[in-house]
């Protein structure tokens, strides 16, 4: 495949605007304050509409704080999720001395809503979307494609060619059409352990992570062919540099941490014959800068940095850490993320880009081994942004430890009555023998 044709025509760019607006580790108020009222989960009942809890965001059951309580079922969850107190608003819902009178009074005092990225599914609402093992397919031949042209692109970088990337638009617009018809076959491809090319399918998985993020968010074609050239192109300063520093197991010295990071001006300076925007290199310039000002190479903080740059950094470090390419062991998914919800929570990266990317990725991400209530084991095969908590499973260990001959797939959010109340209660380390020791939990090398 060619990378040789016309440039890139310049695009107009517009910055993303913040789309989340709940706390990650919320203070509430000891007591009324005008319509707010803060009570203990012991006086929650339904028809109160509520907008804090005691807990992070992150170990709610709910991908909202702001709710109206509809029943027993959500008092259940809030009490489940070990919420103690909790805030409500009262013009927006009952009072703990009112009593919603009917259904109807119950919709009658909840807020008006638009439509938002937390509110839908990560799938996408069409009358007969495809199934996984379906997009599977095309999600294959869509990474054989970029792994081909990023492998000619790391080639001539190396070679100090010239380069074209006009070629990376078609498939920008490939990648996005997946991840619109199902984006859990590129998600499952994304989070796939690495034997070698640990660079190209770094690039690969970045920029699919990148792109599931920004559709997540509704950004418009432009932001999301920027992102996309970013995220393709971020690391190309690591072709001038030893490829052993990847993934390293022992702890960098301080001669290879300044090395590693020359990889940013490393960057510029190959990319200087690619037909690629400015903005798209000003990304790659700021993909290791941090919203505290405390990363490299310029110590930008959030207000100079890119908002796009935001989106990128965080992703990147996120499969940096799942997939070992630091001098620090990978991590399981789950834990990936929650390190980097702390991390945001400290200043480093921008909330609402973290949480955005739990979000769209769920708390237990496609591939991620599992616990069950019932002792079974099982893999996380789709998951939902409207129901985190309950994604779609492969079941391959029974209740007692032993493998199962045939795996079993269910649903946690349309569970049968007459079956277990399956619910994940800890995620697993597949390459350890206590947690997996017939090898099941293994994602395949699809």
């Amino acid at each position: 495949m060619h990378i040789c044709s016309a440039p890139l025509r310049d695009r107009n760019y517009t910055q993303v605007q913040g789309i989340f607006t709940f706390p990650l580790r919320p203070k509430l108020p000891m007591a009324q304050t005008n319509t707010l009222l803060s009570i203990p989960i012991s006086q929650l009942r339904a028809g109160m509409f509520v907008v804090k809890l005691d807990i992070p965001w992150i170990d709610s059951p709910f991908l909202r704080h702001s709710r109206l309580i509809k029943g027993e079922e959500d008092i259940d969850k809030l009490k489940g999720a070990n919420v103690k107190t909790l805030v409500i608003d009262l013009s927006k819902g009952c009072g703990p001395q009112e009593q919603p009178t009917d259904k109807k009074n119950l919709q009658a005092k909840q807020p008006i809503e638009t439509e938002s990225p937390s509110s839908r599914p990560i799938q996408a609402e069409q009358a007969q979307p495809p199934s996984l093992k379906e997009e599977l397919s095309e999600a294959k031949l869509l990474r054989n494609r970029i792994r081909e042209v990023m492998s000619n692109i790391m080639d001539c970088l190396e070679r100090e060619l010239p380069i074209k990337t006009v070629e990376l638009t078609p498939i920008i617009d490939d990648t996005l059409a997946s991840l619109e018809r199902n984006n859990q076959a590129l998600m499952n491809l994304a989070h796939l352990s690495r034997k070698t090319q640990k660079l190209a399918d770094h690039a690969f998985s970045t920029f699919c992570l990148c792109l599931n993020l920004a559709t997540y968010l509704k950004l418009g074609k432009d932001e999301q062919h920027t992102l996309g050239l970013a995220a393709l192109m971020h690391e190309a300063g690591w072709v001038q540099l030893p490829q052993q520093l990847l993934g390293k197991r022992t702890a960098y010295s301080a001669t290879e941490l300044k090395l590693i990071h020359t990889h940013i001006a490393n960057g510029r300076k190959v990319l200087k014959n690619a037909d690629l925007p400015e903005l798209v290199l000003r990304l790659i310039d700021e993909h290791h800068e941090l919203t505290d000002g405390s990363g490299y190479p310029n110590g930008l903080n959030t207000q100079q940095l890119h908002t796009l740059s935001l989106l990128l950094s965080a992703v990147d470090h996120y499969d940096e850490m799942v997939h070992q390419l630091t001098d620090k062991p990978g991590m399981l998914p789950t834990n990936a993320l929650r390190k980097l919800y702390v991390e945001a929570d400290a200043g480093k990266y921008d909330k609402q880009t973290v949480t955005a990317l739990i979000a769209s990725l769920g708390i237990y991400p496609v591939t991620s081994a599992v616990l069950l209530n019932t002792g079974e084991k099982a893999i996380v095969l789709e998951v939902f942004s409207d129901a985190h908590l309950q994604p779609v499973l492969e079941i391959h260990y029974d209740s007692n430890g032993k493998p199962l001959p045939n795996a079993i797939k269910i649903n946690l959010r349309d569970q049968r009555s007459d079956a277990p109340n399956r619910a994940i209660v800890n995620v697993l380390d597949p390459s350890s023998a206590i947690d997996d020791p017939a090898r099941r939990l293994q994602p395949e090398d699809i």
